[in-house]
């Protein structure tokens, strides 16, 4: 099969395709012939070597990638949920490449309203907003969400859950354009993180109460911003820390504040499954759509890797096999 690989850390230019033996599927899983998959931080990260994430000098060339849209052409001795030939969305590992395995737990029907490329982009991301804000956060109707960095996967699918969910969203983004599709995503407020000081606009816009629930992954840089906006009793939530993990925490103020502080944590295969198929009947009901930035065909990958480390997009970029 042709994969998306490197061997070694280094920059975009490490990344190559070439041909990789395929995959076999294991008694609980099932072989897909991937038609798309999405790019996540983590995938530069192990390119870079960076984050505390790297690979053995002896191990197999890295095929990066954890979210498959495709079609299933082979299935384990247990499997009898899916039918070869079955398009299917599902979250495994080694997903930029023609061919992947996945567990059969994780593999669900694609929504007929989706492409290849849409479904693509919907599992990693949109599974961490889904937990995050239903399972960790509990977003109730009514409640006000202040969602960080909006022009990310986690960030767009999160703003469309939090309104689907029947709560008023405040995004934050870092351009004229990003706030716009903020806006149009269903943010009833938007606001520059580069050029505006986030708690005092979430103080206007709250009346000074401020906000009810706050999701995060961008970590150090937003923190004091994102404590300063909680409302008393406020739930913060972290699904991510891509620009930095050190922060000052003043413990008097959580006391006072009664501030919930949490992590979307690592879920199990259950706790997985669960989240994507509430995930998956709002796209089908079409209260939530994935956003694809951008598609790159396999062969370039590296120019992939490039447009996530600028940060010049919206949504996801997906890799079409």
């Amino acid at each position: 099969m042709r994969a998306a690989f490197h061997e070694k850390p280094g920059p975009p230019d490490v990344l190559q395709v070439g041909e990789l033996p395929d995959p076999k599927p294991g008694a609980r899983d099932v072989l897909i012939r991937v038609r798309a998959s999405s790019l996540d931080r983590v995938d530069i990260y192990y390119r870079e070597g960076s984050h505390g994430v790297t690979r053995c000098p002896l191990c197999p060339p890295h095929v990066g990638g954890r979210d498959i849209a495709g079609e299933v052409v082979a299935i384990g001795a247990e499997v009898d949920t899916f039918p070869v030939g079955a398009r299917v969305v599902s979250s495994s590992f080694h997903a930029h490449a023609e061919l992947a395995v996945a567990p059969a737990a994780l593999t669900f029907p694609l929504p007929p309203n989706c492409s290849f490329a849409e479904g693509g982009a919907i599992p990693t991301a949109g599974r961490t907003a889904f937990a995050a804000l239903m399972n960790q956060a509990r977003i109730k109707a009514g409640e006000d969400v202040l969602i960080f960095a909006a022009g990310s996967g986690v960030g767009s699918f999160a703003i469309q859950i939090a309104r689907a969910a029947g709560c008023r969203v405040i995004a934050t983004a870092g351009s004229a354009d990003k706030l716009e599709r903020a806006r149009d995503l269903g943010a009833e407020c938007a606001i520059n993180h580069y050029t505006e000081d986030v708690a005092v606009r979430v103080a206007e816009v709250t009346n000074g109460r401020g906000v009810d629930v706050v999701i995060d992954h961008v970590g150090t840089p937003v923190w004091k911003a994102a404590m300063l906006s909680l409302a008393p009793w406020g739930r913060f939530v972290t699904a991510g820390v891509t620009a930095g993990h050190r922060v000052d925490l003043h413990l008097g103020q959580v006391f006072v504040k009664g501030t919930q502080i949490m992590g979307v944590g690592r879920p199990d295969e259950a706790e997985m499954a669960e989240a994507m198929a509430g995930l998956l009947r709002l796209i089908e009901r079409r209260q939530v759509r994935p956003v694809v930035h951008v598609t790159f065909p396999l062969e370039a990958i590296a120019e992939a890797h490039r447009l996530m480390e600028r940060s010049d997009f919206f949504g996801k970029i997906v890799l079409t096999v």
